[in-house]
């Protein structure tokens, strides 16, 4: 079967977890932006599914894509991969937002990994990630390819304007990651986004990023 994902909606705030894993390599998995306040949702799939999440990549630090990551570090020691920028941000509540959702706050340890340490890719599982800068909704961000999959957080969202108005948003910086993306182009790429729905790069519109 190969690479399988599937895919959680992240609550309170509607956000795209997905999990990644390959049955034919063993029971790991992959976890990506773990968003939920209370993930129990996520528990129970991983449990379905019999999943052992042992790392966790994080396209960017804002706490609707992040919520879930203490209780899946504390329960299955699992290992935070992001850019050096969003390690810092996720260690402090105002940086990654959750302080101005509900005057609490909350904040996450540093990453075990950050992808410029590992030149911007990583084998797992014998698969090759590659992963790549994607300012513009946040100087923090990334996106990343795994064979045919491509998985781009809050930089490009079906029919959806990108969000650069934040701290670190920046609209032309995000013209320089579309355009990065935009050579994808081509390729038989399938687009998981941070929120909404996936689909196909080769026939979509980026200019509706802006």
């Amino acid at each position: 079967m190969g690479l399988e994902v599937v895919q959680i909606i992240n609550k309170p705030v509607s956000s795209n977890c997905f999990l990644l894993f390959d049955r034919e390599v063993n029971n790991d998995c992959l976890v990506v932006d773990p968003g939920c306040e209370i993930p129990d949702v996520l528990d129970r799939k991983l449990s379905e599914l019999r999943l052992w999440p042992k790392f966790i990549v994080l396209t960017h630090e804002h706490f609707d894509h992040i919520w879930g990551c203490n209780a899946l570090v504390q329960k299955y020691h699992a290992q935070i991969i992001c850019s050096t920028i969003c390690s810092e941000a996720i260690q402090d509540a105002k940086k990654n937002h959750s302080m101005f959702y509900n005057q609490k706050g909350f904040v996450l340890p540093p990453a075990d990994i950050c992808v410029e340490d590992i030149d911007w890719t990583w084998v797992w599982n014998g698969k090759q990630i590659t992963f790549s800068l994607a300012e513009g909704h946040t100087n923090a961000g990334i996106y990343f390819r795994i064979g045919k999959n491509l998985f781009t957080g809050d930089t490009l969202l079906k029919d959806l304007k990108t969000v650069t108005k934040l701290f670190c948003g920046s609209k032309d910086k995000l013209v320089v990651t579309i355009d990065q993306i935009k050579k994808l182009q081509g390729e038989g790429l399938r687009v998981y986004p941070g929120h909404g729905d996936c689909f196909d790069l080769d026939s979509y519109d980026l200019n509706k990023a802006f």
